[in-house]
């Protein structure tokens, strides 16, 4: 029977990229530049390991400077309505204008159904953790709170 949880690659990119986009968005109101060199990181570490961004976090960035655009503190965001229906979002930083069109029924590709091929499971223990506890099961088999002590020791590192 095949194992049914499929390792992510580039998993430890993705968490890279992660933890630089939460940086950024921390930084974005006290410390502007520093955000937009965290969210150049993030685009960089996405293009060298050629994976694609999200839409919603792409959105979500400024294409010049790279500064997360959070609304009434690093970006505004205004409604038009003539020609098109839309919204005109500002950065704050760098003064870059951004539009998007809006439209009735209008959806990204990735949130149609038909997109999704497969689901993988993040939540999957490794391998390394597998080992980790047998060999010390091997070393404590009687003590089983200092083993806890010591499996939460290593998971902090």
């Amino acid at each position: 029977m095949k194992n049914k949880n499929k390792f992510c690659q580039h998993k430890d990119v993705f968490e890279r990229m992660n933890y630089l986009y939460q940086a950024s968005y921390l930084m974005a109101t006290s410390n502007r530049v520093a955000a937009s060199y965290f969210g150049n990181n993030m685009v960089a570490c996405a293009k060298k390991a050629v994976l694609r961004m999200e839409p919603d976090l792409k959105r979500s960035i400024c294409k010049w400077c790279q500064s997360p655009l959070i609304p009434g503190e690093s970006a505004r965001v205004r409604l038009l309505s003539n020609p098109l229906k839309g919204l005109r979002w500002t950065c704050l930083t760098c003064m870059n204008i951004r539009k998007f069109v809006m439209r009735k029924g209008y959806k990204l590709w990735l949130e149609q159904p038909e997109s999704i091929i497969e689901t993988l499971d993040f939540t999957a223990k490794s391998k390394i953790k597998t080992h980790r506890n047998v060999a010390l099961q091997k070393y404590f088999p009687r003590r089983k709170n200092q083993m806890k002590l010591v499996l939460k020791i290593l998971q902090i590192f």
